[in-house]
C-alpha cells in the first residue's frame, strides 16, 4: 500500500516498482489531531514528511507561511526536511507520510512531553524500539504507558532454527524481534520474513484463539517477551475500547466479512486513516482483534459489546 501512495509525490513518482518497494519499507503513515506543531531536529531523525490527507500550515525558516491541503500542487512535494528550520501546525485532524523517522521523536505536544526519546537513542541495537512505536501505539498509548511496556519486556537470546511460537498451541506470551531475522509458517509453508521491530502473538492473545502460525529463528538473535497478562493489561485493553454505541461511526458487521487474522488485518488495511468505525457481529474475538488491528494501524475504532 505504501509504494502505491508513494508514487503520489516527487521524487518517487518515476522511480521502478522494486525501488518504491525498498523505499516503502523506510516509510510509516502517521495520524495527527489538529493544533499539532511538528518540527523534527536533524541531530537525532533524518528524513522527509508529505501530506496524505487534511490540512496543514507550513512555516519555512524566514517565518513565511502558506497553507498547504492534500490536493494542493504542493503537496506532491516535501513539506519538511529534518533539520532544514521547517515546522508544519496541523488545522485538523492529518494523515502524514514520513520517510525514516521514529514517530515518537517527531511529535511534539503535550501527549509526548517527558518521553524519554533520548534513552531510546543510545544503544546501537534499539532499532527494534523505533519500528515497534508504529501509529496505533503511539496514538492511544501515554508516554508512561509506553515506558512501562519497554520495562516489561524480558530478552530472550535464541538460536538460528529454534521455534519461538508453535502453530495450534496456547498464546500465553507477546513478542517482539530485537535482532536477527524469522520467518512466519504454517505448515511448514513460509508465508512472512521478520526483521528487527516486527512483533508477533498478539492475534491469538487478542481473539482469544490458538496460534494460527509459527514463528522460527532464521538467524541467531533475540525477542522481547511480554506475557500475556501484561500485554492485555498495558497495550490490547487499551487499543481495544468496547462501546455499547458510538454515533457518527461507520459500523462494519464482521459476519459479512472476511475474517481470521489474515482477513481482518486485509480489512485494516482498507480502513480511512481520518474516519472512525465500529465493528459489530461474528464473535466477541473477531470484533475485539479487528479493532486492535485497525487502532494498531492508527485508525479510530472501536469494538461493539452484545
Amino acid at each position: 500500500m505504501l509504494a502505491r501512495l508513494l508514487r503520489r509525490f516527487e521524487p518517487f513518482a518515476a522511480l521502478e516498482w522494486t525501488t518504491l518497494c525498498s523505499v516503502a519499507r523506510h516509510a510509516r503513515l502517521l495520524r495527527f489531531a489538529a493544533q499539532r506543531t511538528l518540527s523534527p531536529n536533524r541531530r537525532k531523525h533524518h528524513g522527509s514528511c508529505y501530506l496524505v490527507k487534511g490540512v496543514v500550515r507550513r512555516r519555512d525558516r524566514s517565518g513565511i507561511e502558506l497553507q498547504i491541503a492534500d490536493q494542493d500542487a504542493a503537496a506532491r512535494h516535501a513539506l519538511l526536511v529534518a533539520g532544514d528550520g521547517t515546522s508544519i501546525e496541523t488545522l485538523g485532524v492529518v494523515t502524514l507520510l514520513w520517510i525514516d523517522v521514529d514517530p515518537v521523536a517527531f511529535m511534539f505536544g503535550s501527549d509526548t512531553a517527558g518521553y524519554a526519546v533520548a534513552r531510546l537513542d543510545t544503544a546501537p541495537d534499539d532499532h527494534w524500539m523505533h519500528r515497534f512505536l508504529g501509529p496505533g501505539l503511539v496514538e492511544f498509548l501515554t508516554p508512561s504507558a509506553l515506558q512501562s511496556v519497554f520495562r516489561a519486556f524480558d530478552p530472550v537470546v535464541l538460536a538460528a532454527g529454534e521455534t519461538v511460537v508453535r502453530e495450534g498451541e496456547p498464546a500465553d506470551m507477546f513478542y517482539v524481534l530485537a535482532n536477527g531475522s524469522a520467518e512466519v509458517r504454517r505448515a511448514e509453508r513460509r508465508l512472512a520474513a521478520l526483521m528487527p521491530g516486527d512483533s508477533f502473538g498478539a492475534d491469538a492473545l487478542v481473539s482469544g484463539q490458538r496460534r494460527n502460525a509459527s514463528v522460527v529463528m532464521a538467524s541467531d538473535g533475540r525477542v522481547m517477551c511480554l506475557q500475556a497478562e501484561t500485554f492485555r493489561r498495558l497495550v490490547s485493553e487499551r487499543l481495544v475500547r468496547w462501546v455499547d454505541a458510538a454515533p457518527g461511526a461507520h459500523a462494519i458487521n464482521l459476519s459479512m466479512r472476511a475474517r481470521g487474522p489474515e482477513g481482518l488485518r486485509a480489512l485494516a488495511g482498507e480502513l480511512d486513516l481520518a474516519a472512525t468505525y465500529v465493528f459489530d457481529g461474528a464473535a466477541e474475538g473477531d470484533r475485539a482483534l479487528a479493532a486492535f488491528l485497525a487502532a494498531q494501524r492508527g485508525v479510530r475504532a472501536f469494538a461493539r459489546r452484545r
